[in-house]
């Protein structure tokens, strides 16, 4: 539900609209995921903090839902 509205599944899994599909779905994420890592290098410094630059470095080493879970224990 979005605003008290119930919005249809396919609606929040792109990758399954047919104007999208998996393969322009993939590309979309390539995009994002540079652009981040792109972003995430202007704050990967040593002022950061020492679980902080874990993440930012997960994320340029392509980490994967099991290694952020590695980095926090929840």
């Amino acid at each position: 539900h979005v605003e008290g509205q119930q919005i249809a599944r396919w609606f929040l899994q792109v990758d399954t609209q047919p104007e999208v599909g998996v393969e322009v779905y993939d590309q979309g994420a390539k995009i994002l995921h540079n652009f981040f890592c792109q972003e995430l290098e202007n704050y990967n410094t040593n002022e950061m903090e020492p679980l902080g630059r874990k993440i930012i470095e997960c994320c340029l080493d392509d980490g994967n839902l099991n290694d952020y879970e590695q980095l926090i224990r929840i």
